[in-house]
């Protein structure tokens, strides 16, 4: 998410970060939060490919999650 010139990007922000956390409660269950909030386009670029790709490290990081449930039960 790129922030703009309006609170549309605290607003959808707040509200994907509210609903990832009723979900992951309710299902007692942990999410991995993997949004970007960026300021401009070449902070998301640098964050999605060019300097890092947290997309990614997101990803390696809920299958890690996935397994360690896993063992758990």
């Amino acid at each position: 998410m790129i922030r703009g010139e309006t609170s549309h990007y605290d607003v959808v922000i707040s509200e994907a970060s509210k609903g990832i956390s009723q979900v992951s409660n309710e299902n007692n269950v942990p999410i991995i939060f993997g949004v970007l909030t960026t300021d401009t386009m070449q902070q998301a670029l640098e964050r999605a490919g060019i300097k890092n790709n947290l997309g990614w490290n997101y990803a390696l990081q809920a299958i890690e999650m996935g397994s360690l449930i896993k063992n758990l039960n």
